[in-house]
């Protein structure tokens, strides 16, 4: 009997044994399910910068998917970078901010990344890029010429759009008629500058004038020629620079 006993212990033992094993896995695989998901998202979403656009003002930070002063948490301004982590509000996207070294929710309709991307195309002069959805010469922040690219940020207007221009870190409203989704590689004309010495001065106006210059062009330095319509102006790109602005056409070759 004692014999049988101790066998039976032996099962029962074995038995508990195998059940808490058990018990561990399914308690693990459970906790795995739990966490899968959150990890598969956070993966999709994370390495998606966007850059802040507004017309005006600052896109508030919250800490809650509302509009409320109370749940501000801090300010971002055009030009500010995001990093998307979670997209699937319809309104609120969460964020986290390096500048501000925080996470919270930001209205997506003023978040604007190169997916997104589109090129100006004008006949001749101009696209305004404006502070508001009006056509009005005292709301105009910038000029955008023929092969600027720009990132939309809102396109729920049926005229303006509201956008973020890299080439002039600002943001603001344009007129969509004039945006194109391609450009072709022909309509951007590079020139190259040449002068005998010193430099080609880049101004921010059509006129010789010290006052006006900002920046240097040397020769050999390109520029991608945007407005050639001025007889002695000509308004250009430069990489090198990363600006936009006028030069003498008579020292482009």
């Amino acid at each position: 009997m004692k014999e049988k006993e101790g066998n039976n212990m032996k099962k029962k033992i074995s038995a508990m044994h195998k059940a808490g094993f058990l018990k561990r896995i399914l308690t693990l695989l459970i906790a795995l399910v739990l966490v899968l998901p959150m990890t598969v998202q956070t993966s999709w979403a994370a390495g998606t910068s966007y850059t802040v656009t507004v017309a005006e003002g600052y896109l508030a930070l919250r800490n809650a998917k509302a509009y409320d002063d109370r749940n501000e948490i801090g300010k971002l301004y055009t030009g500010d970078t995001v990093e998307v982590t979670d997209s699937s509000g319809s309104t609120y996207w969460y964020v986290y901010s390096s500048k501000l070294k925080k996470s919270g929710y930001v209205n997506r309709k003023y978040l604007a990344n190169s997916s997104s991307e589109r090129t100006v195309s004008v006949k001749s002069g101009y696209l305004a890029l404006r502070k508001a959805k009006a056509y009005k010469s005292s709301n105009e922040v910038g000029e955008l010429y023929t092969g600027d690219k720009v990132q939309i940020a809102d396109a729920s207007d049926s005229t303006y759009w509201l956008v973020y221009a890299p080439g002039l870190g600002k943001g603001g409203y344009v007129n969509k008629d004039y945006l194109v989704k391609n450009t072709s590689a022909s309509s951007t004309i590079t020139k190259t500058v040449k002068v005998k010495s010193g430099y080609l001065a880049l101004r921010n106006a059509k006129a010789y004038d010290d006052s006006n210059e900002i920046g240097q062009l040397h020769t050999g330095d390109t520029v991608e020629v945007k407005d050639s319509s001025g007889d002695t102006y000509w308004y250009v790109y430069s990489s090198k620079l990363g600006k936009s602005g006028y030069v003498n056409k008579n020292y482009l070759q």
